[in-house]
């Protein structure tokens, strides 16, 4: 039977993934192991969980030096999960999940097929609905129209925000898997190490999904098995939710999605060329 290692990234926030640790290991059919990851907390996170799980073995705690932020701490605990536990595939969950479904995993993995890269489910929300699909811009180089709005709208240059705004109603956005569950294959690990690891927080849905496309792998939707979602419980300790902050962190990461898109476009052009000749 494959292994899959359950990846849970904790900030601050212990009591969370306490909660969704105990619902993970309720888990059936299905050969899995779980890695909790505390990211450089500075209250007495990693030291609660250690000594609940310590004589776990499914349950694997290890501490980050420093909050190394949400792609590059999952990534810590993907290498781990992929080095030291051998396992084939790796389920990152956000700490403020529960899974509600005994055969969440199992159901992910019978999705599981040729260039699949990776997989994601139905999101339940606080108020017993699901999440909405979530849509966005991807390509170049509406990315880099959209970053610009943005820049615009941070800094109150209305006319320039007024006038991406117009080149946008006439883009088109793809629809991407949400960040609160994603079951990685063996596929993707054998395209890429990780997550992409430059950005701290924000836009790492748009970056699979260029990541995927690049490596000729597909996204697959789930629809057959949901997990809960009690949302921004790790922002609310990072930096208790304050929208300016929130929108700097993501014109960060945006950069990036404007710069992988722009390679991915690249990539496009060169082959066609080379088609033509």
């Amino acid at each position: 039977m494959q292994k899959t290692a359950v990846v849970i990234l904790n900030y601050m926030n212990y009591q969370e993934t306490l909660t969704c640790v105990e619902s993970v290991l309720l888990q059936k059919n299905v050969s899995f192991q779980v890695v909790v990851v505390d990211n450089g907390s500075a209250n007495e996170s990693f030291r609660i969980l250690a000594e609940q799980y310590r004589h776990n073995r499914l349950v694997h705690v290890i501490r980050a030096r420093k909050n190394y932020g949400f792609a590059r701490g999952n990534n810590i605990g993907i290498q781990y999960a992929r080095k030291r536990l051998q396992t084939d595939f790796v389920l990152l969950i956000n700490s403020d999940t529960v899974m509600t479904d005994e055969n969440y995993i199992h159901t992910l993995l019978s999705h599981i097929g040729e260039k699949v890269g990776v997989v994601g489910s139905e999101i339940i929300l606080r108020s017993g609905k699901k999440q909405k699909p979530y849509y966005e811009y991807v390509e170049f180089p509406t990315t880099l129209i959209y970053y610009v709005y943005l820049l615009s709208g941070l800094y109150g240059i209305n006319a320039l925000e007024n006038r991406m705004e117009h080149l946008l109603e006439k883009r088109r956005k793809e629809q991407i898997l949400h960040g609160s569950a994603w079951m990685l294959t063996p596929t993707y690990l054998k395209a890429y190490d990780g997550l992409y690891s430059r950005t701290f927080l924000y836009k790492e849905e748009i970056l699979l999904y260029i990541m995927c496309k690049r490596a000729g792998l597909k996204q697959v939707y789930a629809r057959d098995t949901s997990i809960f979602h009690k949302e921004d419980q790790s922002s609310r300790f990072l930096f208790c939710n304050r929208n300016t902050v929130q929108a700097k962190y993501e014109l960060q990461s945006y950069k990036y999605v404007v710069w992988e898109s722009f390679k991915n476009f690249m990539k496009y052009k060169i082959l066609k060329y080379r088609r033509m000749e």
